[in-house]
């Protein structure tokens, strides 16, 4: 192995707690997209959300946030490992993917 490879290699790994909330951080994202789908689709779920906080997209964002951080605690206590070019790939892909659902479903609907 040469020295690039072995920089390459080192700089790219990651800190268990960046892995663990870098992964959850991945997975909210696509629950938001999922969630804002759902809400949108099916109203009595928008209306109910908006009377525990006062407007649906209040509880939407408190509900986003529980998912990140119970999913980054629960990935934290597994000991998840990943490097730093594979949780760049999962949460620029996950972007991507939620990006482009959320544009095409509000194009469509």
């Amino acid at each position: 192995m040469s020295n690039l490879e072995a920089n390459a290699a080192g700089r790219s790994q990651v800190d268990g707690a960046t892995a663990a909330f870098g992964l959850a951080a991945a997975i909210t994202i696509l629950f938001n997209t999922l969630l804002a789908w759902v809400k949108d689709a099916y109203d009595p779920l928008n209306t109910f959300m908006a009377s525990l906080t006062g407007h649906h997209w209040r509880t939407h964002g408190i509900a986003d946030v529980i998912v990140f951080l119970v999913l980054g605690f629960v990935f934290l206590s597994q000991g998840v490992k990943l490097d730093g070019v594979r949780l760049a790939v999962y949460l620029a892909g996950s972007c991507i993917i939620a990006g482009g659902g959320l544009a095409l479903w509000f194009v469509l609907v």
